[in-house]
């Protein structure tokens, strides 16, 4: 889930693609002064096929990260690792839980589970994220990953700043995938 959360700093080299433009910084101040992280891209594959990248655990494993799988039913887990060695369960594994879903429109997630020593781990469990599909036309997909709950505080302008960063990036990742085909996680430095 680095990817979707970037939740660790590790950076894969993926080729930029004709068909995608850089994600769109769509962050604002909500009246409450609670900051929302958000971005957003539109995506050269129908929403059914960049659906299944997200909600199935073949989809996700083709992209997110090596070790990845997700329960998708309110309550299930989207469990992800980057250490190709890991297997589901692990401890240092990044866990989220489902939320709630609607099928090829949105897929809410909540951190249940940093790695060791992540960063204000005590604070990303506030955090909330929600990923919303939209038709643009039969070929393409707008999605936004949007990120709710930044209060002021040192610890939450940390994690603002790790996710601006790693939201987009996830974004980059998607258009990858879509335009180069799943990831060779042998490969993968």
């Amino acid at each position: 889930m680095r990817r979707l959360l970037a939740v660790l700093g590790w950076a894969f080299a993926l080729a930029a693609t004709p068909a995608f433009a850089a994600p769109d910084n769509c962050s604002r101040t909500e009246p409450s002064g609670e900051r929302t992280l958000c971005h957003e891209a539109v995506i050269a594959a129908p929403v059914s096929e960049v659906w299944a990248l997200f909600a199935t655990t073949e989809g996700l494993a083709s992209w997110v990260a090596p070790v990845a799988a997700i329960d998708l039913r309110p309550g299930g887990m989207w469990e992800s690792s980057y250490d190709r060695a890991a297997r589901l369960g692990d401890a240092g594994n990044i866990r989220n839980r489902v939320i709630a879903f609607t099928p090829e429109r949105s897929l809410i997630i909540q951190v249940a589970g940093a790695p060791p020593n992540f960063p204000h781990a005590d604070l990303v469990g506030e955090l909330v994220t929600v990923i919303a599909f939209e038709p643009v036309d039969e070929a393409h997909t707008r999605v936004r990953v949007t990120m709710l709950g930044y209060r002021d505080g040192e610890g939450f302008d940390a994690l603002y700043r790790h996710f601006e960063w790693g939201n987009a990036y996830t974004l980059d990742a998607l258009a990858a995938r879509v335009s180069a085909g799943p990831t060779d996680w042998s490969a993968a430095q």
